[in-house]
């Protein structure tokens, strides 16, 4: 693995490294990112917040909001794998989205904010609505990973009015034993609204990423969606074989 460009900036230490034909940037030791145009689908964590979005058939998801756009992994997969019309990524940390642009090649098919995200969220005023919304929104404390919002239901509530209906509400949670006290799964309202679920896990890791719903979450479609990404992408072929997925 080389180091491309290593800074130390207002405290934070930044890494952009590669490994073969991956990029990876690294903040205070903590892997924030990484991309391989290769490999869409590499086997990481970060694919376990695209995976609910193959769910839904080629050409339904057309607008993308990713809250935690860190230096792009997500954003650069969804593009390769989904071909969405406008991908959305908010992120605190400007230096994330100046490598974002420079290293990770995101800003051609990204529009990307510098913003808090929850603040983002809270002041918008917008009649924007989304096919998908990506949660991930964490930074890092003695090198590792921490929650930046409470994960309460006034929180997913504000995400899910800008959700348009059929739509996915995708969460990244790194602590497993929190994910049955998620609100939509405590609060009545939120629990109509969304009544599908599904979990994704990976083995080597931690956390649980959960989708929601108000629409079924169909086997098929993914199936011939994986299909059609292995033809495209011959080195995602087997991949799939390190994700374990569980119905909510």
């Amino acid at each position: 693995m080389a180091i491309i460009w290593e800074r130390m900036i207002e405290g934070h230490h930044y890494e952009v490294r590669t490994a073969g034909a991956s990029i990876r940037l690294y903040r205070n030791g903590v892997n924030h990112s990484q991309w391989n145009p290769n490999r869409p689908l590499a086997g990481s964590i970060w694919d376990l917040l695209v995976l609910p979005t193959l769910f839904r058939d080629s050409g339904a998801i057309r607008d993308v909001l990713i809250l935690g756009f860190g230096a792009g992994s997500v954003g650069r997969q969804i593009d390769a794998l989904l071909e969405p019309e406008r991908i959305v990524g908010i992120e605190l940390d400007p230096i994330h989205l100046t490598i974002a642009d420079g290293f990770f090649e995101c800003a051609q098919s990204c529009q990307m904010v510098a913003a808090d995200a929850v603040e983002w969220v809270q002041d918008n005023t917008s009649e924007d609505r989304y096919d998908v919304i990506i949660e991930d929104l964490y930074a890092e404390a003695d090198g590792l990973p921490v929650r930046c919002v409470p994960m309460d239901t006034a929180w997913c509530a504000a995400l899910g009015q800008m959700l348009r209906p059929g739509g996915l509400l995708i969460f990244n949670m790194i602590d497993p034993d929190k994910v049955k006290h998620l609100p939509i799964f405590q609060s009545k309202k939120l629990r109509q609204r969304f009544s599908e679920s599904i979990m994704y896990r990976i083995q080597g890791y931690e956390n649980r990423v959960v989708a929601f719903s108000d629409q079924p979450f169909k086997r098929a479609v993914l199936d011939a969606q994986m299909k059609q990404i292995i033809q495209k992408f011959p080195a995602c072929r087997g991949v799939q074989k390190r994700y374990v997925m569980s119905r909510c």
